[in-house]
């Protein structure tokens, strides 16, 4: 078994990827509750989820957002927490939330036009409709959240930190000076690096990688459950494609297009369907198979589901081909 290929780091024992004088207040984000004396402010370092976990924290403890400066190197996509709760209470809204994105799919006709689409039908948020984001990394927020993320105005877009200097912070896009007595959160580890795919069947190894987009612990479970119920190594990586970690803007079509052709090989598996039904972390699938045919409501919705969902397939292996990254 290789648990390790994706790198997993906690801001406990991150080392940052850039220099720091010694004589700044420089913490991760687990010792903040450790504060005792309110410093003059707070830098938080990361737009990612730690960074937006670290501001509405101190937002909680009721610091002044204008003491609080954000360093966001790139703006993120995020998702709407409320369409991922798996219980009946949400079905409704996770239902809504599938069909949009097939509909954002099969009606739109760039891939900027997909991600406006997105956004229009709340799909993905972000902090600032004037910023266009560059980051997707399946962070969830909620719309409550998102209000209070957007109480900060000292956002500072330039870049990352290449070092943390006694008087100034050397940022990619230029300096920016350091005011005393402030104390600099680190929310800039990546919890699970975006190494190179392989095959997650190998001989004798397995090497643990996400078969669905954003669900780490039930690409886990569905791996042990292929590994124990399969025995032809092929017909194994057939069930299990890797769908790559997101980071670009544009890997929202990568993890969709690696999710649906898996979801579209596990149907084909009677033994797998019963199995999805019955496992707790998969989270939808018993729920879906359950809507009595009666629920106008979310028969409707199932309905624009099933009219979109194969032109939406096939526009997003359009906007999947046309997808270029730069190294």
């Amino acid at each position: 078994m290789n648990a390790a290929h994706m790198q997993t780091r906690i801001p406990a024992t991150h080392i940052p990827g850039f220099s720091i004088a010694p004589e700044l207040q420089f913490i991760p984000i687990n010792n903040l509750p450790k504060i005792v004396e309110p410093p003059e402010g707070f830098v938080v370092i990361g737009g990612g989820k730690t960074g937006v976990d670290a501001i509405l924290w101190l937002l909680e403890q009721q610091v002044d957002p204008d003491r609080i400066t954000w360093i966001v190197p790139r703006d993120s996509w995020f998702t709407d927490r409320k369409n991922l709760q798996p219980s009946p209470k949400f079905l409704k809204f996770f239902l809504n939330d599938q069909a949009a994105q097939f509909e954002a799919l099969e009606k739109a006709d760039s891939i900027d036009d997909l991600f406006y689409r997105l956004e229009k039908a709340g799909v993905l948020l972000r902090i600032d409709k004037n910023v266009k984001p560059r980051m997707h990394r399946g962070a969830t927020i909620s719309q409550l959240e998102l209000v209070q993320l957007k109480r900060i105005k000292n956002i500072v877009r330039m870049g990352h930190i290449i070092s943390l200097e006694k008087s100034e912070m050397i940022l990619e896009g230029g300096r920016i000076a350091i005011k005393p007595n402030h104390i600099f959160v680190d929310c800039s580890a990546n919890a699970l690096n975006h190494s190179e795919t392989v095959p997650i069947f190998s001989g004798n190894t397995i090497t643990l990688q996400p078969v669905r987009g954003g669900q780490i612990v039930f690409s886990a479970a569905f791996i042990a459950h292929v590994e124990t119920a399969y025995k032809d190594e092929i017909q194994k990586n057939r069930l299990c494609r890797v769908v790559p970690l997101p980071n670009h803007d544009t890997d929202w079509i990568k993890m969709m297009a690696g999710t649906m052709q898996n979801q579209h090989n596990w149907k084909k598996e009677p033994e797998l369907t019963k199995w999805l039904y019955n496992n707790r972390l998969d989270g939808f699938s018993h729920l879906l198979a359950d809507i009595p045919a009666d629920d106008e409501e979310l028969q409707a919705i199932l309905k624009r589901m099933r009219n979109s969902i194969k032109p939406a397939m096939t526009k997003l292996e359009k906007f999947f081909s046309e997808l270029t990254y730069s190294p």
